[in-house]
């Protein structure tokens, strides 16, 4: 990345430098010198560039909220280029465009996007490994909710939704075990406790709870009081799934 690659060559020069004109404590003091402001050149070249992107992803999130999906990903997809400039921002471009487009219902656009799309962007990732679900890859799916998990420790609805495909593949002893390592992580959780309870007792998982969030996967039909929802609903922008097909 670009940002990166600008902060060390600084440091490097400035702490160069600083040794060859032989200053207070010599190469020493310049490799500290170096560090320093290679941290610094990186922190602000990072807020700057922070200003030029956020508008755009506000931008494609109030075209989305108003339906018109398309311009959405447009306006993601020419920030693509940009990306080298900011670490991580590829990922976090590649997974909104995939869940726009999951939420499009175009799955083959939507795996093309997401398999770029960063581990930590753990909606993102749950959308890719559902599709692969679906499409009897559980193999693959299975690999995609570790990967996830091991970046997003915290988020307890991976464990549910693996234990969902695990249950579902006939491997319910597996499912326990990731509801209990969300345990360990969140011990007072009642989601977890109650799903795992009912896994234990050969019972239906209750994902209801999860909202949307859950159903936007499409690995459960939602209830009727839901379905008017496009099932690409993401973080809060919901949009009728017959709104973004007239506008998009």
């Amino acid at each position: 990345m670009y940002s990166i690659l600008i902060s060390l060559l600084t440091g490097i020069a400035l702490g160069v430098g600083y040794t060859l004109l032989d200053w207070w404590q010599g190469w020493a003091m310049g490799l500290i010198v170096g560090v320093l402001m290679a941290v610094t050149c990186f922190i602000v070249l990072s807020r700057i560039l922070a200003k030029k992107f956020e508008p755009r992803f506000l931008q494609a999130q109030k075209q989305l909220q108003s339906g018109s999906t398309q311009l959405a990903v447009k306006t993601l997809e020419d920030l693509l280029p940009l990306a080298r400039w900011q670490v991580m921002l590829r990922g976090q471009i590649y997974a909104q465009l995939g869940i726009l487009a999951y939420g499009m219902e175009d799955e083959k656009r939507a795996v093309e996007y997401l398999e770029k799309a960063s581990y930590r962007a753990a909606d993102a990732q749950m959308a890719l490994a559902a599709i692969l679900f679906r499409r009897k890859e559980q193999g693959r799916a299975f690999d995609v909710m570790e990967a996830t998990i091991k970046s997003n420790k915290k988020q307890i609805l991976n464990y549910h939704a693996y234990a969902y495909m695990l249950n579902k593949h006939g491997q319910r002893d597996k499912a326990v075990e990731q509801l209990q390592r969300g345990l360990k992580v969140e011990p007072s959780n009642e989601s977890t406790k109650d799903n795992l309870l009912r896994l234990q007792n050969d019972r239906k998982l209750n994902m209801k709870r999860f909202g949307m969030q859950w159903y936007a996967l499409r690995l459960e039909k939602p209830p009727a009081s839901m379905r008017q929802y496009a099932p690409g609903t993401h973080r809060g922008m919901r949009s009728k799934v017959r709104k973004q097909k007239r506008r998009g």
